[in-house]
């Protein structure tokens, strides 16, 4: 073999790395560029909300703005904000501040639009602030950030989505983007792949894709006439000049780069996500399932299955590739929703997860992540938060029956009918006196108790009345999901039914349907990072993280 053809064959197996190396080099690139964009605009994204500065009380829904000057100018949208109010600003550092509604435009020809709303604070003081950028000078598909607070989250710190402008301005006027929205978002800010305001979250339309945003140049365009404390029902005749973004030709010139749109076809792992089927009350069941390889302390070699719990029932097996494989259920912990099996016969892939290993992943904003599923299919995301914790609100479980306010001993004031407490026989004036044989001496006893369970437990309540002591078991129901006609709540797949009372989670913007829950999540370098626990909204996956499942790993197998 000559040195030239050998030359060919060395060129030829080399490409696959090198290009792997250039992937790898690109996504590094844009990761670096999200995180130094989140971290000059995260400070300057605030949440809101109307205060009623005499009565020290809050007199309105939450939404959110950004702060543009030092001196404490805020953007936001119009159809949160009455001109003249006040409303109490909330940083992400902890600071809190009044602030005074300025001006707003509104045109009552079109209403919504174009939804201008300006603010500034009253307290003196030196604010955290982003840059405003140009909307004129925005490039379709370019890299966009929102920051805002989704009100169902109520957290006071924010959520991160990362998407793309989908149109530089509709037919309305407004830019469209792919960051989701939905309440409480309202006047949020989207911002540039340099941290700089391009626009303010306005309004959405039932698809995840359909995201509006106010743009930024309208402010710009209107400052003068939106410092008074006005509301314009027509565009204002005083318009101050707009200048030409100094960074827009090196927009045109970096929005036709791989740096802003890197190939993330990178190796995944393979076999890492099985469907496991059951029964739910006489219903076939299917859920995503996370497959891993596990070496235990005395050196045995186990393969685990971990799947959200609420959504596995009976005869439970995983289907690989159309084949039944049993499973043995091993542990459960309905803390964070999760259950374990155990595979009875070896199969194909997997991760390999150290139990030993104390150190878990860094969480941080802006970080690349993607989930795959059963078929390898990959989905990508932005880790959007801390860890933080969701209280237990929709997933409280259902006794239907209440307490006379303070009465001790503790007396029944309602039982609803068709309840779990109709059902077992308690009835309204009756005594109540134990819970799974706990004495409950005071009314404010009676609901942190209950609340310490979940739907589906078994619970022995002692009560009294004339006739005597009775004892009965129940069994406590779920509340059930409301129902409401806004564009938010009518995304694919719908919500996770349990979706709350987790503590140390993370979230992510996957639209991930609420029966892929189970599968795996990890970063771009394949770092293993937790599953996919519930679709908690429109904007939001939340993740139990990896530190949690080797916990849970280790409880199940010892």
């Amino acid at each position: 073999m000559n040195n030239y053809i050998k030359g060919i064959l060395i060129t030829v197996v080399m490409l696959p790395g090198l290009n792997a190396a250039a992937q790898k080099k690109q996504v590094a690139k844009f990761q670096e560029t999200i995180a130094l964009a989140v971290k000059k605009a995260y400070p300057a994204s605030v949440r809101m909300w109307g205060f009623d500065v005499q009565q020290n009380q809050r007199t309105s829904a939450q939404f959110s703005g950004v702060v543009v000057s030092a001196d404490g100018y805020i953007l936001t949208a119009a159809h949160t904000i009455l001109p003249g109010k006040n409303y109490k600003v909330f940083f992400p550092d902890g600071r809190e501040c009044i602030t005074l509604a300025l001006g707003k435009i509104d045109n009552k020809e079109t209403p919504g639009i174009p939804d201008v709303g300006m603010m500034k604070i009253t307290d003196k003081g030196t604010y955290p602030f982003a840059e405003m950028g140009y909307s004129a000078s925005l490039v379709k598909n370019e890299p966009c950030i929102s920051i805002s607070y989704p009100e169902t989250l109520n957290q006071t710190l924010p959520t991160l989505r990362l998407g793309n402008i989908a149109e530089v301005k509709n037919e309305y006027g407004f830019i469209r983007s792919t960051c989701k929205m939905e309440p409480g978002d309202s006047g949020g800010p989207l911002f540039d792949y340099y941290g700089r305001v391009i626009g303010l979250h306005s309004a959405i339309d039932v698809s995840e894709e359909m995201n509006f945003e106010i743009p930024v140049d309208l402010y710009r365009r209107y400052w003068t006439a939106l410092n008074s404390e006005r509301l314009y029902t027509a565009f204002p005749e005083k318009k101050d000049s707009v200048k030409t973004d100094p960074l827009s030709l090196l927009l045109q010139k970096e929005s036709k780069k791989k740096a802003l749109h890197p190939d993330f076809d990178l190796p995944t792992p393979k076999n890492s996500c099985f469907s496991i089927k059951s029964m739910i009350k006489g219903n076939p069941r299917n859920i995503y399932a996370t497959l891993l390889n596990v070496n235990t302390a005395n050196g045995a070699k186990k393969q685990l299955l971990l799947t959200k719990n609420t959504m596995v029932g009976e005869e439970a097996h995983c289907d690989v590739n159309g084949n039944v494989v049993p499973i043995k259920l091993i542990g459960k912990d309905q803390e964070n929703d999760l259950v374990l099996f155990e595979l009875k016969q070896r199969i194909t892939g997997g991760i390999d997860l150290n139990i030993s290993d104390s150190n878990s992943v860094k969480i941080e904003m802006g970080k690349l992540l993607y989930s795959i599923d059963p078929s390898g299919k990959v989905m990508h995301s932005v880790l959007g938060s801390a860890l933080f914790n969701l209280p237990k609100i929709n997933s409280q479980p259902y006794l239907g029956a209440m307490v006379v306010y303070n009465s001790s001993p503790v007396q029944f004031s309602l039982i609803k009918e068709g309840s779990p407490a109709e059902k077992a026989g308690i009835k309204v004036g009756d005594e109540l006196i134990s819970i799974n044989g706990k004495l409950i001496k005071k009314a404010s006893e009676f609901a942190p108790e209950i609340l310490k369970y979940w739907a589906g437990d078994e619970l022995t309540f002692e009560w009294g009345n004339g006739s005597g002591k009775m004892s009965k078991t129940l069994k406590l129901e779920g509340r059930g999901q409301s129902v409401f006609n806004h564009p938010a709540e009518k995304f694919e797949g719908g919500k996770s039914g349990r979706r709350d009372g987790f503590n140390a989670i993370f979230t992510h913007d996957a639209a991930i349907k609420a029966n892929a829950c189970g599968s795996p999540v990890f970063d771009w370098e394949g770092n293993f990072y937790g599953i996919n626990i519930a679709r908690y909204s429109r904007t939001t996956t939340v993740v139990v993280p990896k530190k949690t499942i080797i916990d849970f790993v280790l409880k199940a197998i010892q």
